[in-house]
């Protein structure tokens, strides 16, 4: 009975405690398998800067919608109840008495008339419709529509410099791997000739000085592998910030840097330059500025405007709601011009305002027109010196390759010293840095050419 006594606790524990797998603490989330085409896909979706641009879409809707309402017909009510609590027709109407005596000489007169009555109901209908307004309803009207079209625009260029950020994010990371990686395979063949030094010295066939040199070689390799790492950590931190991974979750990048040679149509890109969604933004912009001096300037011309009001009015003996039998009608028509022919000169100073800013605009426009294309010309040139740069580091890097190894094998026939093996070593070294990174300048500027374009013309595709 007693082990049963002591059992049962056990058993309350294990059904109502802590499940095992949250008592070991948080589990440690998986490693994110990310591609480039990845990346820019998690930065489009979950972007602040996108959630930006729609939100200014939806405001340029709602502004055509306040735009289009001023050309549509405006119906407003109203009711009113009044509780009179003295006024001044209290001691005209007296009390109420039939026919005219000395004490009420107004005898009933006042019975029937809204004055002085302590219970009044007010419902009124306004129906009104511009007919007429100098062409300003229609201007603004298409300002706002101009404007959400530009809008529309700038979020595709915001998608663009998006993805080009992205991808310039991945590239550095996948850069600072490759360095990296080109480090630690320095630091192993360092290793291996330190290996055979040591080898060679105990068997008395190389000197001790051959022996500290690649010793000393081997630990000067150490500090570029311990910066490469840090490399790499702090590009993937950028590319983590970018696509919305927390910081403390691994990544693996599975986009290799390796890519065949593009071909460039420069004459499709100098046409479709044109075509740019910022520099058709820039276009409505000018449109937007010629609608606000035609705004203004509809403000010096009179306006039109049809109206029509129907009231009701009830004056029950108490605060009760009148029935439909007790309520007086009293309805309306008419046409209402308005016109200001002097405001102090206001609508001049807006007007020239306006005309201004309309200036500005075309300047803006040339400007940028120019500018795309010295953007176009300027990344054509980086196109070009990375291309040829690809095909000559890579005959480097081959160079280099059969320098190393004939430089081992004369060290090992006793031909040469460590210092000539070492020379060797680090000449591969940077025609390995040099070609990866002359691969990475290469895809950047394919990036960045196709970012000129508008990604109306795709040049890279990864997988």
């Amino acid at each position: 009975m007693k082990r049963r006594i002591w059992l049962l606790p056990c058993v309350l524990f294990w059904l109502l405690g802590p499940d095992p797998v949250e008592a070991q603490g948080p589990a440690v989330e998986d490693t994110v398998r990310l591609s480039l085409p990845d990346a820019v896909t998690r930065v489009l979706q979950e972007s602040e800067e996108i959630a930006a641009a729609r939100a200014q879409i939806d405001q340029a809707e709602s502004q055509v919608t306040q735009a289009t309402a001023t050309a549509l017909p405006q119906l407003s009510t109203n009711l009113t109840y009044n509780r009179a609590i003295k006024t001044i027709f209290d001691d005209i109407g007296g009390e109420p008495t039939p026919g005219d005596t000395a004490e009420n000489p107004f005898g009933d007169m006042f019975e029937d008339l809204p004055f002085g009555r302590p219970n009044n109901y007010i419902a009124t209908f306004q129906l009104s419709q511009l007919l007429w307004a100098g062409g300003s309803v229609g201007a603004a009207r298409d300002v706002a529509q101009r404007f959400t079209s530009a809008s529309r625009d700038q979020l595709e260029e915001t998608r663009a410099d998006l993805t080009l950020q992205v991808r310039t994010a991945y590239l550095n990371a996948v850069l600072a791997e490759r360095m990296h990686e080109i480090a630690v395979d320095s630091r192993d063949v360092a290793d291996d000739h330190l290996q055979q030094v040591e080898a060679f010295f105990e068997a008395g066939t190389t000197s001790e000085f051959d022996l500290l040199r690649a010793r000393v070689d081997r630990e000067n390799r150490e500090p570029a592998v311990v910066q490469a790492a840090n490399g790499v950590e702090l590009a993937l931190l950028e590319l983590k910030r970018l696509a919305n991974i927390p910081a403390d979750q691994p990544v693996f990048l599975t986009t290799e840097l390796e890519i065949d040679s593009v071909a460039v149509d420069e004459e499709a890109f100098a046409r479709v330059i044109n075509q740019r969604p910022i520099l058709h933004a820039a276009e409505e912009a000018v449109a937007m500025r010629e609608g606000a001096v035609k705004i203004y300037r509809a403000q010096r011309l009179p306006s039109v405007r049809l109206f029509g009001n129907m009231g009701f009015q009830a004056f029950p003996e108490n605060m009760a709601p009148p029935g439909f039998d007790q309520w007086r009608e009293d309805w309306n028509v008419g046409l209402a011009i308005s016109w200001n022919p002097f405001d102090g000169f206001r609508t001049r100073g807006m007007i020239g305002e306006a005309q201004a800013q309309l200036r500005q605009a075309h300047v803006e426009e040339a400007q940028l027109r120019e500018g795309l294309e010295i953007q176009l010309a300027a990344a054509f040139a980086e196109y070009r010196r990375t291309q040829a740069q690809i095909r000559v580091t890579e005959e480097t890097v081959e160079l280099a390759e059969r320098t190393l190894e004939l430089a081992d094998v004369r060290f090992a026939n006793g031909l040469s010293t460590q210092l000539e093996v070492s020379d060797a070593a680090l000449l591969l070294d940077q025609a390995r840095v040099n070609h990866v990174q002359a691969l990475h300048d290469y895809v950047k500027a394919l990036a960045q050419l196709e970012r000129t374009s508008g990604g109306q013309i795709q040049l890279l595709r990864f997988q």
